[in-house]
C-alpha cells in the first residue's frame, strides 16, 4: 500500500485551444472562464487530494504541469517531461484533429522520454456536442489502442473533471513507469523554422536559470513583453526576446557570460538565412 502522504509530478498535454488550463481551473479552485489564454512554456499548479481506502487515507499531492500546447516546442516540452509519474491528455470534442494529435505527437513524445508512465484521455468540451455517443465511440477507439480510460468531460460544467484526476491518482499509487524507449510511429521529425529556433532560445535561458520551473515565469514575462507569439514567432520579435532576457540574465551572471549567450541566440535566428 502507499505512503500515507504522495507527492507526484503530472502533465497536462495536447494542442492548443483544447482547454488544458480551463481544465485546471476548474479542478483546483472550481471556476471557470471562456477567455482563451496561450501557455507559453510551462505553468505548475498545486492540488491536494485525500483518496479514501478501506482502513487507510492517502493525502496525495499533485504538482500539475500545464505544457505548451504548440507543436515543434520539443526541447521544451521533453524538460517538462522529465520526473513525471502521471499525465492527462486533452482533446476537444468539437475538433477531431486533436484527438488523432493525442495519437500521432503527444504520445509518442512522452513515451519516448518517460516511458510506460499512467496516464488518462479527457474529451473537453461535453457541453457544447451534439452527438455524445459518437464522441464516446471515438474517445473509445483510442482507449482501446493504448489502452486507457478515457472521459467526456467539460471544464465548463465540471463534468467528470475531478474524476480524471482522481482515477490518474490511483492508478499512479498502483502503477511504476518503465523507462523511455522508443518513441513508436507518428512522431514527426523535428521542427524546423522560428518555432525551433524559440525552442532552443527559451531552453537555453532555462538551463542558465535553475531549469523551467525556476526561468518559465521569466520567460513568459520577458516573451509577452517582446510581443512574441509562440505559435507564429517572428524574427524581429525574437530579437527583441533575446534582449530582455539578456537584461535579466544580467542580474545573475557576469557581462561576458550574458553576451556570449545573446550573440548564441542571435546566432541561432541568423542560420535560418
Amino acid at each position: 500500500m502507499a505512503d500515507d502522504h504522495i507527492k507526484r509530478k503530472i502533465l497536462l498535454l495536447g494542442d492548443g485551444a483544447v482547454g488544458k488550463t480551463s481544465l485546471i481551473r476548474r479542478f483546483v479552485v472550481d471556476k471557470f472562464s471562456d477567455d482563451y489564454i496561450t501557455t507559453i512554456g510551462t505553468k505548475v499548479t498545486k492540488k491536494d487530494l485525500r483518496i479514501e481506502y478501506p482502513g487507510k487515507a492517502v493525502e496525495f499531492t499533485l504538482m500539475i504541469w500545464d505544457v505548451l500546447g504548440q507543436r515543434g516546442y520539443k526541447n521544451i516540452q521533453a524538460s517538462a517531461f522529465q520526473g513525471a509519474k502521471g499525465a492527462v491528455l486533452v482533446s476537444d470534442l468539437t475538433r477531431s484533429e486533436t484527438l488523432a494529435s493525442l495519437r500521432e505527437y503527444w504520445l509518442p513524445h512522452l513515451r519516448k522520454v518517460v516511458g510506460s508512465i499512467p496516464f488518462v484521455i479527457v474529451g473537453n468540451k461535453s457541453d457544447i456536442i451534439h452527438d455524445r455517443e459518437s464522441a464516446k465511440e471515438n474517445l473509445d477507439e483510442l482507449a482501446e489502442t493504448f489502452p486507457v480510460t478515457c472521459f467526456l468531460g467539460s471544464a465548463k460544467t465540471g463534468e467528470n473533471v475531478e474524476a480524471s484526476f482522481l482515477h490518474l491518482a490511483k492508478e499512479m499509487i498502483t502503477t511504476t513507469g518503465a523507462p523511455g524507449g522508443d518513441e513508436g510511429p507518428g512522431l514527426e521529425d523535428s521542427e524546423q523554422g522560428l518555432i525551433a529556433v524559440t525552442d532552443r532560445i527559451v531552453m537555453d535561458f532555462c538551463d542558465g536559470m535553475g531549469g523551467q520551473e525556476a526561468a518559465m515565469p521569466i520567460v513568459r514575462q520577458q516573451l509577452t513583453r517582446a510581443g512574441v507569439d509562440v505559435k507564429a514567432p517572428t524574427v524581429e520579435g525574437l530579437r527583441l526576446a533575446i534582449e530582455y532576457l539578456a537584461e535579466t540574465e544580467s542580474a545573475f551572471r557576469n557581462a561576458d557570460e550574458v553576451e556570449a549567450s545573446k550573440l548564441r541566440r542571435i546566432g541561432w535566428i541568423k542560420e535560418l538565412g
